[in-house]
Order: structure tokens, then C-alpha cells, then sequence
């Protein structure tokens, strides 16, 4: 049985988190044996327990965290730490442009797999190494059981709720809950309460003056409600299960956890047309929105001044809300539309095959770095 030892922020409750662990369901049904290494970061706290396993040899390290978090947090991982033969890094980027600062950890792998096509195509811009689309496996068992638990449910009496979550260290340019604040004021003017906008936020303690500012644009609407604090895996599945439309007015996506796993639940979603999301969101899906290039003025996190991303147009995000307030069996329709699709392109039986074949080609090759390392200068 091939030994891999996953490397990532296993504990914690954040995106790349999530990635972690669902790359880790993924090479499990590869009959593979998956050893935890946990990299916890001060700047989120854990979830859940996380126990690393013995120091046993290793056949694959598999590395699932970006090079930026790496160089900003000395200890967090020693190269030197990383004994197997072969090693994979496990990169999530959300811009067409490839990430300053990147290329030299190039150097430290023989092959990088992230989530989506369009993670892709930004990361071989500058890659010695093959780099593969790997996508997200969901934690099916898990969302099969909520499905079935949503569909037991009735809010009929309850206003309909729309959700949008997002964490400040992913930044609010980016992930844009200003524009489904302003979509949501636009669509349903004040005094319509059979209407709601939840904003499940995380990190705000870290970011007082962004959410304070971000609070203060939504001040005037008692509908909008806020939920700031750090939730349990329990209690986050109350909250999607709870929810009757997803949005997401990002300007650019790596993947899009939350969203696949809204599309999974049956919940109809409502996202900009562009980016990671893409890879399990086909048109007829959800409520693609559609958007225009964006230049980045000014530096925002890891996102530098001149790139470009999606400004999604807030006219059509407030039509789309306003269709599927006022037409229950659009929303029936385009949930069950979402979930089909998810179900198709981020089911084992399509990204099974993509993990056995990529793991047999590296361990048919010797290793791409050793032999780099070798080679006369």
C-alpha cells in the first residue's frame, strides 16, 4: 500500500483546510495510506482534533499549503523534514496571473497539483514541473446525510434566506461581500421581511476595522444579520442546511468549498461567472452572473497592484436574487440542476482515475528533483 504523508493545516476550518482534508478523502479511495501531518497556524484555530501520525517512512510527501504561507511562517514546515522520495506540493491561486514569490518553491517538488484547471493554467506559466488539476473531492457521506435532512425540513413561515460566507484573510476584495450587500438592498427594497441576508464571516476579530467598516454599509437594513463567530463543523452544517440561496459575488475563485458544497445540498446558488467555480459549475447550474475585467489598483494581501479580476455585475446579481425569491420552483429547479452537476464532475468515479493516474505516472519516473539535483551545473 503506497504511504503518503499529508502535510496541511488538517484541524482548522478554513479553505485550504477544507482542501487538505478533501484531497486526503480523495487518496484514501485510492486505497492509499494516509499519514496527518498538521500545520497549525496562530492566525486560525482548530476545529477539530488532529493527532500527527508516527514518523514511519513514507513513500509520497504530499505538501497541502501554499509557498506564500510557508515563507511567512518560519517553522511552520522544514524542508529537511520531508524524507520520501517523492514529493507533491498542493497550491491553490486565485488569478489568471501567476503568484509572485512562487516560483522558487518550485524547486522543492516533482509535481503540483491545485484544484481546478484555472488554478492551473495560472501555475505552469513558470513550472519545471507538470502541473496537474486535482480537484476538490466533497465529503459525500457527510452531505448526503445533510441533503436528506434539508429535505425534511419546512421554512415556509420563516423569511427566505440568502447566504454569503467569506474569511477577512482571504480578503474582502476579493471574496466582495460588499457587492452581495448591495445587490441584496437593491433587489428587495426596505420593508419587504419575507427576505434575508446572513453574513457568516470568519477571522473578523483579526480585521476589527474592515468589519467594522463592512458593518456599517449594511447598518440601515435590519434584514441583513451577521454571524462573526467561530462555528463547529455542526454548527455550520445547521447554517447551509438552513439556507435557501447561496451567494458568492467573488471576484475570483481558487475552487469554491462552500459553494460546491451548497450546489451538493440541493441549495440554489447564485455566483459570478468566472474563475475555479467553473470546474463543477456549468452553465444552467446556478445563476451565473456576468462580469467584467477588473484591474487591481492597489495591493490587496497576496493579490498585487495590475493584475485583473472579475467585477460581477450587481444589476443582474439583485435580477437573479429577485427570480428566486418570487419563483419557488426556479429555485427547486436550479438546486436540483446545481447538485446534478456537482454530483457529475466532483463525484469519485471522475476524480478517482485522475489521482491513480497521476500517482502511478510519479512512481513509475524517478524522482524529477533528485535528478535536477544531480545534474552538473
Amino acid at each position: 500500500m503506497l504511504k503518503i504523508a499529508l502535510h496541511g493545516h488538517l484541524s482548522a476550518g478554513f479553505g485550504l483546510a477544507g482542501g487538505a482534508k478533501a484531497t486526503g478523502r480523495l487518496l484514501e479511495a485510492a486505497q492509499c495510506e494516509v499519514l496527518p501531518r498538521d500545520l497549525k497556524l496562530s492566525s486560525h484555530a482548530s476545529l477539530s482534533s488532529c493527532e500527527n501520525s508516527s514518523t514511519k517512512a513514507v513513500h509520497l510527501d504530499l505538501v497541502h499549503t501554499n509557498p506564500n504561507i510557508l515563507n511567512a511562517t518560519p517553522g511552520l514546515l522544514q524542508v529537511s523534514t520531508l524524507t520520501a522520495p517523492l514529493r507533491i506540493g498542493y497550491w491553490a491561486w486565485e488569478l489568471e496571473q501567476f503568484p509572485e514569490g512562487w516560483q522558487a518553491s518550485f524547486a522543492d517538488y516533482d509535481e503540483i497539483w491545485c484544484p481546478s484547471n484555472f488554478c492551473a493554467q495560472a501555475l505552469v506559466q513558470r513550472s519545471p514541473v507538470p502541473v496537474v488539476a486535482v480537484p476538490h473531492l466533497p465529503d459525500w457521506p457527510r452531505l448526503e446525510r445533510l441533503h436528506q435532512q434539508r429535505q425534511l425540513q419546512h421554512r415556509s413561515h420563516q423569511p427566505l434566506r440568502f447566504l454569503c460566507c467569506f474569511d477577512y484573510w482571504s480578503t474582502t476584495a476579493r471574496k466582495n461581500p460588499e457587492g452581495a450587500i448591495d445587490a441584496f438592498m437593491a433587489a428587495f427594497p426596505q420593508g419587504d421581511e419575507a427576505v434575508e441576508l446572513v453574513i457568516k464571516s470568519s477571522s473578523s476579530n483579526q480585521f476589527e476595522a474592515q468589519h467594522a467598516n463592512l458593518q456599517q454599509r449594511a447598518a440601515s437594513d435590519p434584514r441583513i444579520q451577521w454571524c462573526d463567530q467561530l462555528l463547529s463543523s455542526e454548527a455550520m452544517e445547521a447554517l447551509l442546511a438552513s439556507t435557501d440561496v447561496f451567494v458568492s459575488l467573488h471576484r475570483a475563485e481558487g475552487f469554491g468549498l462552500v459553494i460546491a458544497d451548497a450546489m451538493a445540498l440541493g441549495i440554489p446558488v447564485i455566483a459570478t461567472g468566472y474563475s475555479g467555480n467553473l470546474e463543477f459549475m456549468p452553465p444552467g447550474s446556478a445563476e451565473l452572473i456576468p462580469w467584467q475585467w477588473q484591474r487591481i489598483n492597489s495591493s490587496q494581501g497576496d493579490y498585487s497592484h495590475g493584475a485583473h479580476w472579475a467585477e460581477p455585475c450587481l444589476k443582474a446579481a439583485a435580477a437573479a436574487m429577485q427570480r428566486l425569491a418570487q419563483d419557488p420552483q426556479h429555485r427547486q429547479q436550479l438546486g436540483s440542476q446545481g447538485r446534478a452537476a456537482v454530483l457529475e464532475r466532483l463525484g469519485l468515479e471522475r476524480l478517482l482515475p485522475i489521482v491513480q493516474q497521476r500517482l502511478g505516472s510519479l512512481l513509475l519516473h524517478p524522482s524529477r528533483r533528485e535528478l535536477q539535483q544531480t545534474q552538473p551545473h
